[in-house]
């Protein structure tokens, strides 16, 4: 009878003293599994993701350095129906201005309100304009996109991406 009534005249501290020592408790069980030899790694291939991030920024920062132009555009003059690819047309120029030829390579097309909508489409030289190249690629939803563009010329990679804003078909008029 008297443990009860200790108990109920000091459940407060009791109270705070048995969650500090769950806390303690909880710490040491935290550091015991984090410092244990087999550990595992928290994100699987991080090093060898870091790697390769540091191999992408080193090719964006030598695209940079190159100082080519680019310049996306969708072609007026061919019609276009919903549904069906459209096509890209991707101009590249160097400082003084000139087409850079003999590029191969990819647009990728990301939407960033919608995974969903991401395309991919294989850049193709257009034969009677040097540096300019030409792709296929559905683009449905008006908005923001970004196009990635991700080129080779023999041992030389070129990387670039823009933000492109999709406008809304002009409506119709009866």
């Amino acid at each position: 009878m008297r443990l009860l009534r200790l108990i109920s005249d000091y459940r407060w501290p009791l109270f705070l003293a048995g969650l500090l020592g769950m806390s303690i408790a909880a710490c040491g069980v935290l550091v015991w599994v984090a410092t244990r030899p087999d550990v595992p790694r928290p994100i699987r291939g991080y090093y060898e993701a870091a790697r390769a991030w540091d191999v992408e920024e080193a090719t964006v920062a030598a695209s940079r350095a190159l100082g080519w132009t680019v310049r996306f555009e969708l072609p007026g003059e061919i019609p276009y129906f919903e549904g069906m690819p459209r096509p890209v047309d991707v101009r590249i120029t160097d400082r003084a201005g000139a087409g850079v030829a003999g590029l191969s390579g990819e647009l990728h097309a990301v939407r960033p309100a919608d995974g969903r909508l991401n395309q991919r489409g294989e850049l193709v030289a257009m034969p009677d304009a040097p540096g300019s190249y030409r792709t296929l690629i559905r683009l449905d939803a008006p908005g923001d996109w970004e196009l990635r563009l991700d080129l080779r010329q023999e041992e030389l990679r070129f990387v670039h991406a823009a933000r492109f804003t999709l406008m809304p078909p002009p409506e119709e008029s009866e």
